[in-house]
């Protein structure tokens, strides 16, 4: 009986332990944005927070590195809207509070409508600073970055379905990245590029693109075919917020 209570009190000590870590990293990252110029030690913590990717044998690094890039992807995109321009103190705290919900509540989600939400959640955040903080950035590099979070973003949910294919078939949506990547880089500064509210259009119709190839994908799974019928509803939401944005948030700049 006194061991079934020290087992108790260690998984709720530890459990204390975790919430107080994952909290305290969001508040001192807030703390960070706000009084030191250089986004590059938010960056850096960040990173270091992620070392028990790297605490085992090297042969299973890059294994780690590829489970948790999601997770990378949306702390340093946090980050990087934090020190975006034009970011005051008051949504530099609601990032902070979302990244520790990102961190207690929305990651160790384990269901498959919850990865898809995590991968979803990686697209707009990842996507949306890239191309907010990039605008002077090599080309090659925001190609290489937005390739990176669809590789990342779709192999986080073809994990959950156990698919066999999860290279090639993850490697295709980056590919579909980084040619969107290539064309935003140009529309940027050719357009204003940006939706209601500031958000990059690009941002939006990935995010709108990847639910869409997830819905084609798990009618397949399903039926071993695509059924119009399952996919219709994420395809004409695409195409109607998309063309929306085309039409009426483009402004051309001189």
């Amino acid at each position: 009986m006194e061991l079934l209570k020290t087992v108790k009190r260690r998984t709720f000590w530890s459990e204390v332990v975790y919430y107080g870590l994952n909290i305290g990293l969001a508040a001192v990252l807030l703390l960070i944005a706000q009084t030191i110029r250089s986004p590059y030690p938010a960056l850096a913590l960040v990173l270091i927070s992620k070392w028990r990717v790297i605490a085992v044998r090297p042969r299973f690094w890059w294994a780690n590195i590829q489970a948790n890039l999601v997770d990378i992807i949306v702390g340093l995109g946090v980050v990087g809207l934090m020190y975006s321009v034009h970011v005051g103190a008051l949504p530099q705290a609601i990032l902070a509070a979302f990244y520790a919900i990102w961190l207690v509540i929305i990651k160790p989600m384990s269901r498959r409508w919850q990865v898809t939400l995590q991968s979803g959640l990686a697209i707009f955040i990842g996507v949306t600073s890239l191309m907010t903080v990039s605008y002077e950035w090599p080309l090659f590099v925001v190609v290489l970055l937005m390739s990176l979070i669809g590789y990342s973003a779709a192999r986080h949910v073809f994990y959950s379905y156990d698919e066999e294919k999860i290279v090639l078939l993850s490697a295709v949506l980056g590919i579909v990245f980084a040619e969107f990547g290539w064309m935003a880089y140009f529309w940027n500064r050719s357009h204003s590029g940006t939706a209601a509210g500031g958000v990059p259009q690009v941002a939006i119709i990935l995010l709108l693109v990847s639910f869409t190839a997830e819905a084609v994908y798990r009618s397949w799974r399903k039926h071993q075919k695509v059924l119009f019928v399952e996919v219709s509803g994420p395809l004409f939401l695409m195409i109607a917020i998309t063309l929306t944005m085309l039409l009426f948030f483009n402004s051309i700049t001189i």
